[in-house]
């Protein structure tokens, strides 16, 4: 309550929509440096996504068909006897190697120790007798991530080998293995891994060169971040590779044309060996299968990229998709917004899948995150403040304003600006004829239900033509257009709704008639002009909003101005100028009504059952200008040649009683032609 009281004290200052585009902008910002400070929480989340496209969204893909395993499994143990194995047992495999001309063999082990002289000479004797074969390297680091040893095999292996390569695996803190450094820099020079190494080999390359964020290796372009590890493209689960047992390639089991121009990892898949390390498809990978796929990656150029391009991608969909779910929550109700956002979501996840197929990391939690953040931001600003400004407006507005109106206002409650506004407005007024005399003549409760049966029917007709029925004053209605939403079309729409009042009135009467109830009738007046709208009463007590001002006071004496000259309906001047070209009339009088200085002219609109033909208004308004010419005659033989045709029409009456009255008591020189109202 104080965190809701704080909001709406503070958008009473500010402009609430922009405030909400603040608010929901500062949670795109924190998202934003979120990103850049790479929130190690929110990292291990998006890490954990890394597994998921490989395991649940993408599956396995083909592999490169030149790269297979010598596995040192539990079969070769059970063979060749307890692991490590003699080194004359290496020897005979690069023997069998060579003569079925394996492209390369590398191992995935270092021999650092003395064995025996002899074994030792025959194993150095074999590698430089295959010339393909590369032994590992493994770098130990203190601390501070700097080097600080080596271990390698004995010397003369080294010699004799073609070359090393580095197995360093650094595992994430979850211990799953995302990356692979494929260079290391010690000693003062650059040591490729033993997949690099692999690649290398492969197509044809002796050399590699490295550039900030990118190591080359001929045509290859290796992504790589700041300390040359890649990302490692997972082909598959753990399996993937032909397999080798190493007792079966040592004893002649596996044919040679099986081996010829491969690539062969020789490691242990043996889980004694406990060479066994935890990647997206699986948690007991051999360790020499991230190696063969390392190289696989390079071979055939498929890696997975996270670098400036991939960057651009993240911050455009941070603030796209924080921006989009802020939309969604100013154009929705906040239900509405939520399967939206979650629906853009799961588009933007179509997107990521298509995009990591490419080879493209695009961050998934930190997008979803701006949505959801933008999403709860901004659903709540509008419910805490925007939708109870709503709410409030809809209550004090639901009971006699149209619903279309009262929508508008839920959806911007601040097109109606609550407090003392000028508007342009059109103010109606209507009453019932006699009924006093009627209400004297019937029962309480007969008066009481046909009231309602006129009222229910008015207010349909009111609502129906977007008005706003500000009160009723025992049998008459106050109504008006152009508050509390401005409406340009305000006395366009007055005049179509007293028009559609005239038609219904016409079928309640029939209706009463043939129910044998006594029918009766209204009248009414129309004005437009400006008012000061707002709330008006004492606050926390009574309170309505209402218009006050001279166009409301003029509306109310026309409609008793209207009983004077015998008619429905009185329309003021200001009201006729802007409805003229919609609305044929007839024009009434010049008259000065109580309290007013500056005369108006009055009109009378020409609806329902008692409107004047086109032929009789042109008579009518003959004969009234020939009387403000002071024809006396002429004018009066006017208005009898129409009193004829219509024998109950007051005004052409009383223009009769005054031609007879001027022509016998002319007016005097300064006389205007207005009639001046002695009555309210």
């Amino acid at each position: 309550m104080v965190f809701t009281s704080f909001l709406q004290s503070l958008t009473k200052r500010i402009n609430s929509k922009g405030f909400s585009v603040l608010v929901s902008a500062l949670s795109v910002l924190v998202v934003l440096s979120l990103y850049y400070t790479q929130n190690a929480f929110l990292e291990a989340f998006e890490a954990r996504t890394y597994d998921l496209r490989f395991r649940d969204m993408r599956g396995a893909i083909p592999l490169e068909p030149n790269i297979a395993i010598i596995a040192i499994d539990d079969k070769s143990i059970a063979e060749l006897g307890r692991y490590p194995w003699s080194r004359n047992q290496y020897a005979r495999l690069l023997e069998k190697l060579k003569a079925a001309q394996a492209k390369a063999v590398l191992f995935d082990a270092f021999f650092p120790e003395r064995e025996d002289i002899v074994n030792d000479q025959a194993f150095a004797a074999a590698m430089k007798k295959s010339g393909n074969a590369v032994l590992a390297e493994l770098f130990e680091y203190d601390k501070e991530g700097r080097v600080k040893g080596v271990t390698r095999s004995l010397p003369e292996l080294q010699r004799a080998a073609t070359g090393a390569g580095q197995i360093n695996l650094f595992p994430d803190e979850d211990g799953v293995n995302r990356r692979l450094p494929v260079l290391v820099e010690a000693e003062g020079k650059l040591t490729p891994s033993l997949g690099m190494m692999a690649a290398m080999l492969a197509l044809g390359e002796r050399e590699f060169s490295s550039d900030t964020f990118e190591v080359r290796v001929g045509e290859r372009r290796i992504p790589v971040d700041e300390q040359y590890a890649m990302w490692i493209n997972y082909t598959g689960p753990p399996g993937g590779y032909p397999r080798y047992p190493f007792t079966d390639v040592v004893h002649g089991r596996v044919p040679a044309e099986q081996l010829k121009g491969k690539l062969l990892f020789v490691g242990a898949t043996a889980l004694g060996v406990y060479d066994m390390r935890v990647t997206p498809f699986h948690g007991n990978t051999p360790g020499v299968e991230i190696h063969a796929t390392v190289a696989d990656n390079i071979i055939s150029g498929r890696f997975i990229r996270q670098g400036g391009l991939e960057a651009l991608l993240d911050i455009f969909f941070i603030v796209l998709l924080g921006v989009s779910a802020y939309f969604l929550t100013t154009r929705l109700k906040l239900y509405g917004a939520i399967p939206a956002t979650a629906l853009l979501l799961v588009l933007y996840l179509w997107f990521v899948y298509f995009m990591f197929k490419d080879g493209h990391w695009i961050n998934i939690i930190y997008p979803t995150l701006s949505a959801v953040l933008a999403l709860l931001v901004g659903g709540s600003f509008r419910y805490l403040v925007l939708e109870r400004s709503a709410r409030e407006m809809r209550s004090m507005f639901s009971s006699y304003l149209s619903p279309k109106l009262v929508a508008r206002l839920e959806k911007d409650p601040e097109a109606a600006r609550i407090g003392g506004d000028s508007k342009e407005v059109t103010v109606l007024f209507t009453d019932i004829k006699g009924f006093t005399s009627f209400s004297e003549a019937h029962p309480p409760q007969v008066v009481v239900s046909r009231l309602n049966e006129y009222l229910g029917a008015m207010v349909q007709v009111i609502e129906q033509h977007d008005g706003t029925i500000d009160k009723f004053i025992g049998d008459a209605i106050m109504a008006y257009w152009g508050a509390p939403l401005s409406q340009p079309d305000h006395a366009e729409q007055a005049i179509r709704c007293v028009t559609a009042m005239a038609e219904r009135m016409d079928v309640l009467q029939a209706q009463w008639v043939s129910r044998e109830l006594e029918p009766f009738a209204i009248r009414g007046g129309l004005n437009s002009g400006e008012v000061v709208a707002g709330n008006v009463g004492f606050a926390g007590k009574k309170m309505e909003y209402t218009v006050i001002g001279d166009t409301v006071n003029l509306a109310s004496r026309l409609e008793s101005t209207a009983k004077f000259y015998g008619i429905t309906w009185l329309v003021g001047e200001s009201t006729y100028r802007l409805t003229e070209n919609v609305q044929p009339y007839r024009e009434i009088d010049k008259i000065r009504v109580v309290g007013k200085l500056l005369p108006v002219t009055i009109y009378e609109p020409q609806v329902g059952a008692a409107a004047l033909s086109s032929e009789q208004l042109v008579v009518f308004h003959a004969a009234l200008a020939q009387y403000r010419q002071r024809d006396w005659p002429a004018a009066q033989a006017g208005f009898e040649q129409l009193a004829t045709a219509l024998p109950h029409d007051r005004p052409c009456r009383l223009y009769i009683e005054r031609c007879i009255y001027f022509a016998a008591n002319p007016p005097a020189g300064d006389w205007d032609g207005v009639f001046n109202r002695a009555e309210k």
